[in-house]
C-alpha cells in the first residue's frame, strides 16, 4: 500500500510541475545578428547591432516589444570629412502565433571611422505570441539580422 500511495504522490506532483513549468514567460533581451550594410556619405559600409527587449518590461508594455539599434560605420576615405555615415534601418516582424505582421524604420547614424552612433529606439505593436524579426536597410546592399522571441499579453 505504501508503494502505491508514493507513486501517486509522485505521479501527481509530477504532473502538477509539468503543469505549473509551462507557464509561458516573456523573452529577456534578444540580440538581433548583425546587419552588414552599405550606407550614405562617403563611401561608407558597417554594421547595425540590434536588440529586442520584448514586453512588457521597462521599456515596453504588454503585446509590445522595443527594439534598440546602434550603426557602427567606416569610410574607404576617412578623416577626410567631418560629416558621419547613416542608413534608414527598417525593422520587420511577424507574429508567428497570430499572423500579424508589421514594420517600423528610423534613422541609425555613426561615425565615419567605425565609431558607433547613439542607440536609437522604435516600439513594435505585435501583440502577443512568438515573433520572428529582422533588420533591413533596403534599397542598400545588405545582409539582414534576424532574431525570435516572446512577447506577453500581460
Amino acid at each position: 500500500m505504501y508503494q502505491l500511495i508514493g507513486r501517486a504522490t509522485l505521479v501527481t506532483a509530477a504532473a502538477t510541475g509539468l503543469i505549473l513549468g509551462t507557464t509561458t514567460t516573456a523573452s529577456a533581451a534578444t540580440s538581433f545578428g548583425p546587419t552588414y550594410t552599405l550606407a550614405t556619405g562617403w563611401t561608407c559600409a558597417g554594421q547595425v547591432d540590434g536588440t529586442a527587449i520584448p514586453g512588457p518590461s521597462d521599456y515596453s508594455g504588454p503585446g509590445e516589444a522595443a527594439v534598440y539599434l546602434r550603426g557602427t560605420f567606416w569610410s574607404a576615405t576617412p578623416g577626410s570629412h567631418e560629416s558621419g555615415c547613416s542608413v534608414t534601418a527598417t525593422v520587420e516582424w511577424r507574429n508567428l502565433d497570430t499572423g500579424a505582421s508589421g514594420s517600423t524604420a528610423t534613422v541609425v547614424v555613426g561615425g565615419p571611422a567605425g565609431q558607433t552612433g547613439p542607440a536609437v529606439g522604435v516600439l513594435l505593436p505585435t501583440g502577443p505570441g512568438r515573433i520572428e524579426a529582422a533588420v533591413r536597410t533596403t534599397p542598400l546592399a545588405h545582409l539582414p539580422g534576424t532574431t525570435q522571441f516572446t512577447v506577453l499579453a500581460s
